[in-house]
């Protein structure tokens, strides 16, 4: 019988009990899954231009605008390479429950800064003419059957029109592509200059700034500079990078997954008496047979080795099982929360991070049954009475 056989007969002696326990392990790593991708959804714009972008909002709240004439004093501010402005519009189509991420964008710089999204410099000439065109994501588009040319109604929740309604006609202008999963394709654009002449109310502003410093600027400074220019106005300013400012949208999930780290290292504790305390058990149970192959000629290495790989074998199956549905149930969530934080996702590195984890917490859970089979006496074991 090879090695690998005895290890599945040996775990599966007891099949309710490794069923129970590796369930226990699959949980563990379901929330460590989970929380994997939602960190990486939370750093994942760290890197590339990003990493060269400042945000500047309202002081008090993002809810309320900036003048657009901002963008030409931000500008003038040493270390600024460009900048930009948005305004968020509430979109829904037909009804609430269709909510979509819908921006209206500065259209002659808005995609020169954001980079990510790759949109084909035809179709991008084609939207800059187009007053009422929307440039949509691949998902937007696969997931209503849009296409280019298409006339779309869609409604605020926050803007009204002239005309006294919150429903606003636009025509499909471009679709754009992602670099990676770390970015949205599920995001609406439409010129900023059709939207301030079509809305009922706050014109001339907008919700928020982008600012593109040189790589070799001093960012702490620049983000003082910008603040310093509008402390004293009825607008004053709060500048911030990307990353915190992604971070502060989605303050109440990072919250979260502070609880949850939290609950993990309580998980794993427990997980780790759970697993030792079945090999502990897994190991009594078998103490004459260990005897008996002691006896035989198996060295105390051969037979420690054998449980550490069943320990192995025990956690991998839970891990494995637990990636899996951390990783269908990402796939939900990022459909669902697309328009609040996008990027959930699992870095391939985190699986070598996973298999590392399993190591360890195997050593840790074989120590004990190890322990047992270097003291066991071959005379004492198979001639006590059972």
């Amino acid at each position: 019988m090879s090695l690998f056989e005895m290890i599945i007969k040996n775990s599966f002696r007891k099949r309710i009990r490794f069923a129970l326990t590796a369930l226990s392990v699959a949980v563990a790593f379901f929330l460590l899954t989970l929380l994997a991708g939602i960190d990486h959804a939370l750093n994942s714009n760290i890197g590339g231009n990003s990493q060269f972008r400042l945000m500047t909002s309202h002081k008090v709240s993002m809810t309320q605008s900036l003048p657009i004439n901002y963008q030409k004093k931000i500008a003038k501010v040493e270390g600024v390479k460009a900048v930009t402005y948005a305004s968020w519009f509430g979109g829904y189509f037909k009804n609430e429950k269709n909510q979509l991420a819908m921006s209206a964008v500065e259209h002659t710089s808005y995609f020169s800064l954001f980079d990510e999204y790759l949109i084909s410099q035809p179709d991008l000439d084609s939207w800059k003419k187009n007053r009422i065109g929307i440039v949509i994501g691949q998902g937007v588009a696969t997931e209503f059957g849009w296409k280019l040319g298409d006339k779309i109604p869609l409604s605020s929740s926050i803007w009204m029109n002239k005309q006294g309604s919150f429903s606003w006609e636009f025509v499909v202008a471009a679709i754009y592509q992602t670099k990676g999963a770390s970015v949205d394709d599920k995001r609406i654009f439409f010129q900023h200059r059709y939207f301030d002449k079509s809305r009922a109310y706050g014109r001339n502003n907008a919700s928020w700034f982008s600012t593109q410093i040189t790589p070799e600027a001093n960012l702490d400074l620049i983000t003082n500079q910008v603040d310093a220019q509008f402390n004293n106005s009825s607008f004053a300013t709060r500048t911030t990078s990307e990353q915190v400012f992604i971070k502060e949208q989605a303050q109440q999930f990072a919250d979260m997954a502070m609880v949850i780290k939290v609950v993990l290292i309580a998980v794993f504790f427990t997980l780790l008496l759970i697993v030792c305390n079945t090999m502990v058990q897994a190991i009594r149970e078998r103490l004459n047979e260990i005897a008996m192959m002691k006896a035989l000629g198996f060295s105390s290495f051969n037979l420690i080795k054998q449980v550490y790989l069943e320990s192995f074998f025990l956690l991998s199956s839970g891990a494995f099982i637990g990636c899996l549905l951390a990783n269908i149930t990402l796939s939900q969530v990022q459909k669902l929360m697309s328009n609040f934080l996008s990027g959930i996702t699992i870095d391939p590195s985190y699986y070598f991070y996973v298999f590392c984890l399993v190591l360890f917490a195997a050593f840790i859970c074989s120590f004990f049954p190890a322990l047992t089979i270097k003291r066991l006496m071959i005379s004492n074991t198979l001639g006590a009475k059972q």
